[in-house]
């Protein structure tokens, strides 16, 4: 049923505030957590900074100002944060997880009673925020040891995590399996590690020019150009549309690639001719009275422009 402009307001607002307190929990989480995990809260909080974006812009559309305080809510977030990060990693993810819970039946909510842009908007950051809830849900299920939090994910925790522990790829954020090694980097770079199925994923997405030379460079350099190819903005877009998407049970979002997108350019409109009678290149300009159009004559002047010209 779609709901009036006001009551879709008060949505906004609402999915807003809690979006902002889920930035301030992962802020406060991020001193306490692992190297690896750092990483992944990071992106996490970059995806929901790009919610608050996107439902401040479509609060803006309807000539309103977005509530992008929430001061109480974040006192509370903060707190909570605090206390369940410094007692252990696999609590501040549940925490984390509830919040992400009921963030999506909020955007859920919201998309059936939306339409238009509104309804793509919410749609978008409803995605951001399934495939959130599914990767701690994965994590939790792995580091917990859960049947019941394993069950939730569409897919065996296999699929998930290669090895007997809980480790987080800083590219997918987990640890997929895959024919080629896992990457990890310690002292004196800083701690980097890529799972095996990035690995596999990274060197299909170096140009065929480049990966025809893979066998002639040395193992240090071939992984330190995967390494940092897969810790690009693009490879992560590719892990999370190709990846994280059919894990969490939604449809794969793969880019559109430049070459196609040159050829569906929408259809400009025409430019407008000389009205009828007018001689094409003609400048017409009222010119009126006095200095102003001795000075007009003497700027625009034929005479002058060809001199010059």
């Amino acid at each position: 049923m779609k709901k009036s402009p006001a009551s879709l307001q008060v949505d906004l607002d609402a999915l807003v505030a809690r979006e902002i307190s889920g930035i301030t929990a992962i802020d406060t989480a991020i001193p306490h957590a692992p190297p690896d995990y750092v990483v992944m809260l990071h992106d996490a909080k970059m995806e929901k900074q790009a919610n608050v974006e996107q439902m401040a812009t479509l609060v803006r559309m309807r000539g309103a100002t977005p509530n992008e305080r929430a001061r109480v809510r974040k006192t509370l977030t903060r707190t909570q944060a605090a206390i369940t990060s410094r007692m252990s990693t696999t609590l501040a993810l549940r925490s984390m997880r509830l919040a992400e819970i009921e963030l999506v039946t909020l955007y859920a909510e919201a998309v059936n009673s939306a339409d238009g842009l509104a309804k793509r908007g919410l749609g978008k950051a409803l995605g951001r925020a399934l495939v959130q809830a599914h990767l701690l849900t994965a994590h939790i299920a792995k580091r917990s040891g859960s049947a019941a939090d394993a069950a939730l994910l569409p897919s065996s925790l296999d699929a998930y995590f290669a090895g007997a522990e809980a480790r987080s790829c800083m590219r997918c954020h987990l640890d997929r399996p895959g024919s080629a090694s896992a990457l990890e980097r310690t002292d004196p770079h800083p701690y980097t590690y890529i799972c095996a199925g990035c690995h596999d994923d990274v060197l299909g997405e170096f140009p065929l020019d480049i990966a025809a030379q893979f066998d002639r460079w040395p193992r240090a350099v071939r992984e330190a150009k995967v390494m940092q190819r897969a810790l690009g903005h693009v490879s992560k877009l590719n892990a999370i549309g190709r990846v994280l998407h059919p894990l969490a049970g939604l449809d794969p979002e793969v880019p559109t690639p430049a070459s196609e997108r040159a050829h569906t350019v929408p259809a400009m409109a025409p430019a407008p001719g000389p009205a009828a009678g007018e001689r094409p290149g003609a400048l017409v300009i009222d010119a009126g009275e006095g200095l102003e159009a001795a000075y007009l004559d003497e700027l625009f002047s034929r005479s002058r422009v060809w001199r010059h010209w």
